[in-house]
């Protein structure tokens, strides 16, 4: 591909500023994909509404209000509660938003882009903590087939059940989880990123989503957890519940990236629960080591038993709860240790 000058100001150059990311030839190649000059120029006068915007580019009002819901399709803009449109926070909600759009705006070539700017800088960028991301906030979930059977389970918060929290939004929504859309190392579940409230009405209406029913959507999280995926509420400093992403260790950002580079404890809020084996119930049988994602258990000598035996530390268990999922025997239980 032909380098382009990116020192040049240019609608592209303008459109990084906006998006608080730092000039870029690989995040340039995106938003030449993603826009062409004259709807980013479109973009660029945003938020307003279509009236305003209207007169802003001289086109009539009627072809601005269609632009401006294809945008919204596509994952470029956000509706807020007053009618105004706003062009994506960072480079980051872009992301988000673009790659949990309808199929029909998402093709391979675009797919790659995404992929070859996040494994040739973003990685570098997200080894170093959220920033002044507009997700400001990621939790562990602690998975519910786990939790039903531990002895702490009256301990369990009402936001930390993800039944509860599902129950108690509306509308509820899901769409495609946009790390292993673009990235696609693995073949895990890819429909199953969980919207809620003003999440799942921007998704509904953008025809991104498929609107659940509480019940449907409680089905997708116990099928997450049985294929090993880890609950994670993310969100701003509000902390307000948009969305629970299920995430695998091979392609979600948070886990590739801070697993990898060492800072997933700068990332990552662990839950207020950690795994914990009964030797004595535990058949050796190493399911457990496969699922954990932080290198928490080891098979270690358990005398008497001519067996090794799975032992936990406390220190790197994140209490997501997916190996006691997986546990047959029901050797692990999930044990309240923050108060």
């Amino acid at each position: 591909m032909k380098e382009v000058n990116i020192k040049t100001s240019d609608v592209y150059t303008e459109l990084m500023a906006r998006l608080k990311y730092p000039i870029s030839e690989r995040f340039r190649r995106v938003l030449q994909k993603l826009v062409t000059p004259e709807e980013g120029k479109l973009l660029l006068e945003l938020p307003a509404e279509p009236a305003e915007l209207a007169q802003k580019s001289g086109l009539d009002e009627e072809a601005v209000q269609r632009k401006l819901q294809e945008f919204m399709e596509r994952g470029l803009v956000i509706r807020t509660s007053k009618g105004l449109f706003c062009f994506a926070r960072d480079m980051t909600q872009l992301h988000d938003s673009n790659l949990s759009s309808a199929e029909k705006w998402i093709d391979t070539e675009l797919l790659d882009l995404w992929k070859e700017f996040r494994d040739g800088e973003w990685l570098q960028t997200m080894a170093g903590g959220l920033g002044d991301s507009y997700v400001q906030f990621i939790k562990v979930l602690p998975a519910w087939k786990a939790m039903e059977r531990s002895p702490d389970l009256g301990e369990l918060l009402p936001e930390e059940d993800i039944r509860e929290l599902i129950r108690g939004a509306d509308p509820v929504a899901v769409v495609s989880c946009t790390c292993r859309r673009s990235i696609r190392k693995c073949d895990l579940p890819l429909d199953v990123c969980l919207q809620f409230n003003r999440g799942a009405e921007y998704a509904i209406n953008r025809g991104a989503g498929r609107r659940l029913s509480a019940e449907e959507a409680i089905a997708i999280a116990g099928e997450s957890e049985e294929a090993g995926l880890i609950h994670t509420w993310a969100s701003g400093v509000s902390r307000r519940l948009t969305a629970i992403c299920n995430c695998c260790r091979d392609c979600c950002d948070i886990f590739a990236i801070g697993i990898e580079v060492g800072t997933i404890e700068q990332i990552l809020e662990k839950s207020r629960f950690r795994a914990e084996v009964d030797q004595d119930l535990c058949t050796g049988c190493q399911d457990c080591v496969e699922r954990c994602f932080f290198e928490a258990i080891e098979m270690k000598d358990s005398p008497p038993s001519k067996k090794l035996k799975a032992t936990i530390d406390e220190g790197k268990c994140f209490g997501c709860g997916l190996c006691a999922v997986v546990c047959e025997p029901e050797a692990i239980t999930m044990k309240l240790v923050q108060t």
